[in-house]
């Protein structure tokens, strides 16, 4: 394991090796949670699977920004030359929730990136997020910029956004209404078709935080439209939460009511989910 920083190397991670493996290697990469908690536990699961694994922070660390606002795009394309230089042949990117935009949106820009896998992905991007007490309120910035230009973005249309509330009326994480019927134009939408490799669409029909499954759907239409030449997958699991990983853990079944109803069922599909990534890594992206 070696630790990254963005004042030496261009951005903060934990990377992974496996052996004497070289011939790919999987970027991670979490969402509006920041730090590097969920993006190590994810790198980690593909170290033990025997994949190598880069987890990068993009905000709410030591070396990076306070808030999911203006991340520099630059995190990725600086980890993509560093794990180059360091011999790797094919280098993925795997991003959930917010993550998933970055690495949609990183992969059509740097092609040197030739997998793709998005965990409850947004087929947009969105606005950025800033602290606000317990709570969070959009930024009035993009979530992501590349040379110091914001990304174009789609914006809320609340202004604030009162979480404990909401957990207290709904019983769950529950902000479907926050993340619908945004203003979607043409320069928000991630150019999937430019990605230089397959693509792993992984949605929760059951998306309480945002809808993940109809971002899906669209981006499986956008691909056959545009005749992407590239192996491409939508799964939909019907019981998942929001959170899309290969662990369980008290703190979902406390967020989601799904995943305290139907705990058993979500188990079978977080099997279900380790397969088809370690699947997708290994035998699909050749």
């Amino acid at each position: 394991m070696i630790n990254t920083t963005v004042a030496v190397e261009g951005f903060e991670g934990i990377y992974f090796p496996v052996g004497d493996r070289h011939d790919k290697i999987v970027i991670v990469v979490s969402g509006s949670n920041g730090g590097m908690s969920l993006t190590k536990k994810c790198a980690e699961f593909y170290c033990k699977n025997g994949i190598p694994a880069l987890g990068i922070a993009l905000f709410k660390t030591k070396g990076t920004q306070k808030n999911l606002d203006r991340v520099p795009m630059e995190y990725i394309e600086s980890a993509v030359k560093w794990l180059k230089n360091r011999g790797y042949d094919k280098i993925g990117i795997d991003g959930t929730s917010k993550g998933s935009e970055i690495a949609l949106l990183s992969a059509a820009v740097f092609h040197d990136l030739s997998c793709v896998i998005a965990r409850v992905p947004s087929y947009f991007i969105s606005e950025g997020l800033i602290a606000h007490g317990k709570s969070k309120k959009p930024s009035g910035t993009s979530c992501w910029s590349y040379h110091g230009e914001e990304i174009p973005f789609a914006p809320y249309n609340f202004r604030k956004f009162n979480v404990p509330a909401i957990l207290l009326k709904e019983k769950e994480l529950h902000l479907l209404s926050v993340n619908k019927e945004k203003t979607v134009t043409e320069d928000t939408i991630i150019p999937i078709e430019k990605i230089n490799g397959p693509i792993l669409l992984l949605s929760s029909v059951n998306d309480k935080v945002w809808p993940s499954y109809e971002s899906s759907l669209y981006m499986e239409k956008r691909l056959k439209e545009k005749s992407f030449s590239f192996p491409y997958k939508h799964v939909a699991f019907p019981n998942l939460s929001h959170a899309m990983l290969t662990e369980s853990s008290m703190l979902y079944k406390l967020a989601f009511k799904s995943e305290r109803q139907n705990a058993t069922q979500c188990a079978k599909e977080r099997k279900q989910l380790a397969d088809e990534l370690l699947n997708w890594i290994e035998k699909v992206w050749t």
